[in-house]
């Protein structure tokens, strides 16, 4: 049975991940700030609280693990920039380990990908990195770190993610374009990245990813 270390495991997207992932038969031990408001009910779960900038508590969680997933991430109103520190830690304390495998979700609005956006969702892109600049370049750094890592890495780039039941459909590759309307399922999300923990599919690449 293979163990999963989870960092922003009780998110709403990172909770769709662990349920995911204990239904396909994965032990899965994630890192939260505060165990009491994180207590699922299965002991395939090993909660460890701690900190995202905390070199200890990260080599905890990763102890005995074979991959990692990563989906964390600021929210409204952006002000907490932790992002590239968080997962330079992490890479850092996986190449310690010998752990190759990385999952990580950011979003489909950051880094220079032109070709998978349409004009309007490149417009919206800009509007937003002048309004979140510091937020922005934060999660680009997140992207770079992972792909100077020589990890076996894939980033996970949805656009607006919505808490709709699962559609079981969804588009997902180098490729897919997004646009302005596009959106998917936090749970197809997680699906997507429980099915690439043993895949190889997408060994260093970024995917975007959307719902039909």
């Amino acid at each position: 049975m293979e163990t999963i270390a989870m960092f922003g495991g009780s998110g709403a997207t990172g909770r769709h991940v662990i349920e995911q992932a204990m239904n396909r038969g994965f032990r899965v031990r994630t890192l939260v700030r505060n165990s009491g408001a994180f207590s699922p009910q299965s002991r395939a779960v090993q909660v460890i609280e701690g900190s995202l900038l905390n070199p200890s508590d990260i080599e905890k969680t990763l102890e005995g693990c074979d991959s990692v997933c990563c989906v964390f991430g600021p929210r409204p109103p952006f002000r907490d920039i932790f992002c590239a520190e968080a997962t330079r830690i992490i890479v850092e304390a996986m190449q310690g380990w010998g752990i190759d495998r990385l999952l990580c979700q950011t979003g489909a609005m950051i880094g220079a990908y032109r070709e998978n956006r349409t004009w309007l969702f490149r417009l919206m892109v800009r509007m937003f990195n002048r309004s979140n600049g510091a937020m922005a370049r934060d999660r680009a750094e997140q992207e770079h770190i992972i792909e100077e890592s020589g990890l076996d890495w894939t980033l996970v780039k949805p656009p607006r993610l919505t808490d709709r039941p699962p559609a079981g459909k969804y588009l997902a590759g180098p490729g897919v374009k997004v646009g302005l309307l596009s959106a998917v399922a936090r749970s197809d999300v997680a699906a997507f990245i429980v099915d690439q923990l043993q895949g190889s599919d997408y060994f260093g690449k970024a995917v975007f990813i959307s719902g039909y």
